[in-house]
């Protein structure tokens, strides 16, 4: 039942419950206390009373000049609190007075501490042979009254201190949980992506934790949002530029060369001399050797064949060939642990293609002289360590070198894999990459590791 409540409507609940069983405790014992008192004045006046009666009775038959007297001693000592005295003339009792009911009492506070009946009878002679007949009735109206004066006072304070308590910490809880209503409505923000909603300051230590974990949640999902919006763009802006490259090369290399052919062809045709048909086929040939060149780029560019056919380690060994080729005063050393081929296929393409970014972004933006690129497994990880010796940048403006560390961060990431950056002015990049390394089943591609 408690569920449908809130947290802080429980604990309000809770506590409560527990000073009213605080509160019903406390009134039971004050009622007990009362009670015995009660019965304990009762019985005292009673003794009293008894005692004054047979100090009377021990002095012997009264005279009949003294019975009077007595008697109207014993009325008047039946005036006492808490006893009430009756005597019983000729055997016959005279009519009870009636029990005084305790004034401005409740009826069941009257009845919870009345205490049992107690009543006694002397039987005291005379000269004259006859007995005058005494009963001694207990009647606590008067001290039951003085202990409800006693118990509302007892019982208001009790009332009062846990009613203080309660709204003590009723306010207490009220103001604890009031950055609640603030985190809900901010997780309800994230919920619905509006990333850039921040939680103010709370005075309590505790809220204040959470509120800065919150807000730094908030940021780092707000920054991971903007990188994925300009991840997205930028490949969507890749993916057009080499739509754009690829027809433009298409239009202008194979049309134009396929143009040639044909026109070659058409000579041959028309001019069927032996030497000028060989001319023509020399240059035919010679097209056709630069559509296959032109042909390997660009598919190249798509994917490496290599990697399919020969392994990551000769795949790996043509790129850094390539780039050998095209710098030849800049020194790569590859080294490639065989067991890496052991890894599935369709991660060797992110590998591939990071350390194809790793190589773009040093020779586009550091300068290097030395590139050392070192790929080993290590348990159940693929260590990738891509290390130059070229300018170097600020660690803080990392993010501002453009998409490609951003896009070989994301790639190592989706692999469920880590990636860090080590770099200072002047000493170089230093990129290592932790991949999971799942096996393939069946892989048997030959290595080749150059250096």
């Amino acid at each position: 039942m408690l569920a449908r409540f809130s947290l802080k409507t429980r604990i309000n609940l809770v506590i409560a419950a527990i000073l009213l069983v605080i509160t019903l405790i406390g009134s039971g014992l004050v009622i007990r206390h009362v009670r015995e008192s009660v019965a304990g004045e009762t019985r005292s006046a009673l003794q009293l009373a008894r005692e004054m009666v047979e100090a009377s009775h021990l002095q012997g038959p009264l005279p009949d000049e003294q019975a009077a007297a007595w008697r109207a001693m014993l009325e008047r000592l039946g005036q006492l609190r808490h006893v009430r005295l009756f005597i019983l003339r000729d055997g016959t009792p005279l009519p009870p007075s009636p029990s005084r009911p305790p004034p401005d009492v409740p009826v069941w506070f009257a009845r919870l501490v009345e205490p049992p009946p107690a009543i006694l009878e002397q039987a005291i002679p005379t000269r004259q042979g006859g007995v005058l007949r005494v009963r001694l009735v207990a009647d606590p109206a008067d001290e039951i009254a003085e202990a409800w004066e006693e118990t509302q006072l007892f019982l208001g304070l009790i009332l009062f201190l846990a009613g203080g308590c309660f709204l003590a910490v009723y306010q207490v809880l009220g103001r604890a949980f009031q950055p609640v209503e603030a985190v809900l409505t901010g997780l309800v923000a994230l919920e619905r992506e509006a990333y850039d909603h921040r939680l103010p300051d709370f005075p309590q230590p505790e809220w204040n934790r959470i509120a800065r974990a919150f807000n730094h949640c908030a940021e780092v999902l707000q920054q991971t949002r903007h990188d994925n919006r300009s991840l997205t763009r930028q490949l969507l802006k890749v993916e057009e530029e080499e739509r754009r490259a690829l027809a433009r090369e298409l239009h202008d290399e194979l049309g134009q060369t396929l143009s040639g052919i044909k026109m070659l062809a058409q000579s041959i045709r028309n001019n069927p001399q032996a030497e000028a048909a060989e001319r023509a086929a020399g240059l035919i040939a010679a097209q056709v050797d630069h559509l296959f060149a032109l042909l390997r780029a660009m598919i190249h560019r798509l994917r490496p064949l290599m990697l399919d056919d020969l392994g990551l380690c000769a795949a790996l060994d043509a790129l850094t060939d390539g780039w050998r080729q095209k710098h030849a005063g800049i020194a790569i050393d590859l080294r490639c642990d065989p067991a890496v081929e052991r890894l599935a296929a369709e991660h060797q393409i992110h590998v591939y293609r990071i350390v194809q970014e790793a190589l773009t972004n040093a020779f586009r933006h550091a300068r290097p002289r030395q590139i050392a690129i070192r790929l080993e497994p290590r348990q159940d990880w693929l260590r990738i360590e891509i290390r130059d010796d070229g300018a170097g940048a600020e660690p803080s403006r990392l993010q501002q070198r453009g998409y490609g560390l951003r896009g070989m961060r994301e790639r190592a990431e989706s692999l469920g894999g880590r990636f860090q950056v080590t770099t200072a002015p002047g000493a170089g990049f230093t990129l290592t990459i932790l991949l999971p390394f799942e096996e393939e089943e069946a892989h048997d591609h030959p290595c080749h590791a150059g250096g």
